[in-house]
């Protein structure tokens, strides 16, 4: 896990850190053990099933 304080680049609000699961489409990452990004807004379309790629 590691440390990342960035708001969501969507609403602004703060972002929880999850430990990645799967491969999905991003199986060439350089590094598949960085945790994803969860915005904290429910109302957010990130949290929405909304194709947003920038949380």
């Amino acid at each position: 896990m590691y440390t990342d304080h960035k708001p969501c680049a969507v609403c602004g609000s703060p972002v929880e850190l999850q430990a990645r699961t799967g491969g999905g489409d991003r199986v060439a990452e350089a590094d598949p053990t960085v945790d994803e990004r969860i915005c904290t807004n429910p109302d957010c379309p990130t949290n929405n099933g909304e194709d947003v790629n920038a949380v």
